[in-house]
């Protein structure tokens, strides 16, 4: 089995479509289906319903999907350790956070970091939200950094960890522009078709909290319509981007793209929701560096730079 099969089925069960699934995979649609079918031959079954559309995992699937993801997390965790045992380097820190936040919010949140505690160095991996809370109980990451909200319960060991809010921020609307520079989607004035917007992969906590703004909506509130979904938040940028739809962006990354005039918000803040930043650790952690931290965040949670992501309807 090539374990680029793995991937394949992953990427397929987030985005539900063959053709953009293929796209993100960087290769051709037929080849991407002869690599599914020939995961589903290697296993003796069929992994996604393809009577429906998008595709769906079958029981089998899902049963599956939880073997992949764990498969690949080991295989790169033993990768990425090999080679600091090879290279003789070994990070004083083991950090995972989102790739939202460790694009935009995590630098400058560490640089803090240490001009209060003193350098140190950093390793920073992201991967899915209950992947890295695996990886925090199972002391292969010292501190993780996650978004969350308190209606969006997330089901896991809380009382094996201990946490810090950081601060806040804002999950807006949003929609790319047209060729003019126009929004290509005016939320007042909704198409016959439904507002068309990038969603996020249902095994991805952002997908829950899209869950909690549809549920609130009302019949007066117009139709969305999602026409592609991913577990990427910066690949869902892109494609936002290139197919000019909507989505739901926190501001940090947001930010960048709004004032260079790729995004605008849409809805002035009508379907917008507030969004908490929390580090966690491992209560048993034994590293006196993270204590250090740890006790120093407490008192200063090193986010002076958060005001800059803040973003203002106009």
């Amino acid at each position: 089995m090539d374990t680029n099969w793995l991937a394949d089925f992953l990427v397929l069960s987030n985005r539900g479509n063959f053709s953009q699934a293929a796209d993100e995979r960087n290769i051709t649609q037929s080849a991407f289906s002869r690599r599914i079918k020939a995961l589903e031959t290697w296993l003796g079954t069929e992994l996604f319903d393809r009577s429906s559309y998008p595709v769906t995992l079958t029981p089998e699937g899902q049963i599956f999907h939880v073997t992949a993801q764990n498969v690949l997390r080991e295989l790169e965790l033993n990768r990425v350790e090999f080679q600091r045992r090879n290279s003789g380097a070994t990070p004083d820190i083991r950090l995972a956070a989102s790739t939202s936040l460790a694009l935009s919010f995590v630098p400058e949140w560490l640089q803090q970091i240490k001009d209060a505690c003193g350098a140190f160095s950093v390793s920073l991996d992201t991967y899915d939200f209950y992947e890295m809370i695996e990886l925090l109980g199972d002391r292969k990451m010292d501190l993780v950094v996650l978004y969350s909200k308190p209606e969006v319960p997330a089901f896991f060991e809380h009382q094996a960890f201990e946490a810090i809010k950081l601060g806040e921020d804002t999950m807006h609307l949003c929609t790319a522009l047209d060729a003019e520079g126009r929004p290509a989607f005016d939320v007042d004035n909704p198409p016959r078709s439904g507002l068309e917007y990038i969603g996020y992969g249902q095994t991805g906590y952002f997908s829950k909290v899209e869950d909690l703004l549809f549920s609130t909506m009302t019949a007066q509130d117009p139709e969305f319509v999602c026409t592609s979904q991913s577990g990427t938040c910066e690949f869902m940028k892109r494609l936002a981007l290139m197919d000019q739809k909507m989505i739901w962006l926190p501001a940090c990354s947001a930010y960048e793209g709004v004032k260079s005039g790729q995004f605008a918000l849409a809805g002035n803040g009508r379907y917008d929701t507030n969004l908490d930043i929390w580090v966690y650790r491992n209560r048993e952690t034994t590293s006196a560096l993270v204590e250090t931290i740890w006790a120093h965040l407490k008192t200063d949670p090193c986010t002076s730079h958060l005001e800059r992501f803040q973003l203002i309807q106009t």
